[in-house]
């Protein structure tokens, strides 16, 4: 019996692409045959990347050991290396318009860059305040980061440009929710009490 639980799927108009929980990444194309390759690690993000032609080519996925593996399309071998050891990773995207240089966001809220053309093939670029759920760079070089209902907006050098708390209008709306219950319940207690008062004055 097969039990086996999907972890990452990544869907195209090329094929699907899905990791599973014990180890394995499968490619099936819109045409062609399926292949399969099995890895030591548990996927956490996959990334694809387009050839010239606007085709899938590569992958690139993040696991739960700090591992980012690049991968080819469609025959799944192994590109590319790269270790953060003991960072789980939650998020990838490309910091150029290939592969050479990823920016990589971990479960401790470590953002590294690695690549080839990365000194010493990975450098650590600056600490998030908990984990990034997305991160992507903008046109003009600017790293967009999303972290639960926070969203920032930093250079590369760390510096912070820009802050937003999504989590806000929902504060609102709780604030506006609870003086509406207040004045229902005050309405309420009003409207009975004369009633109370004219029975009581009956009964005597």
């Amino acid at each position: 019996m097969n039990n086996r639980i999907v972890l990452r799927s990544l869907v195209t108009s090329d094929g699907c692409l899905t990791a599973m929980d014990d180890g394995n990444i499968i490619w099936r194309p819109t045409h062609g045959s399926r292949q399969q390759t099995k890895l030591e690690s548990l996927a956490t993000v996959l990334l694809a990347f387009k050839s010239s032609n606007n085709r899938i080519n590569s992958i690139v996925m993040g696991d739960n050991r700090g591992g980012i593996i690049h991968l080819s399309i469609p025959s799944l071998e192994v590109i590319n290396r790269f270790s953060l050891e003991g960072e789980s990773i939650r998020s990838i995207c490309s910091a150029s318009e290939s592969t050479h240089r990823l920016l990589v966001a971990c479960q401790s809220g470590s953002i590294w860059m690695v690549g080839d053309q990365v000194p010493s093939r990975k450098v650590h670029l600056f600490h998030n305040d908990g984990p990034v759920t997305s991160i992507r760079v903008s046109s003009n070089k600017e790293i967009h980061l999303q972290s639960g209902w926070q969203r920032r907006v930093i250079d590369f050098t760390g510096c912070e440009l820009s802050y937003h708390d999504t989590s806000d209008k929902f504060k609102k709306k709780d604030e506006i929710r609870a003086i509406r219950r207040a004045r229902l319940e005050t309405q309420q207690y009003n409207s009975n009490y004369p009633t109370t008062i004219a029975l009581d004055s009956v009964t005597a």
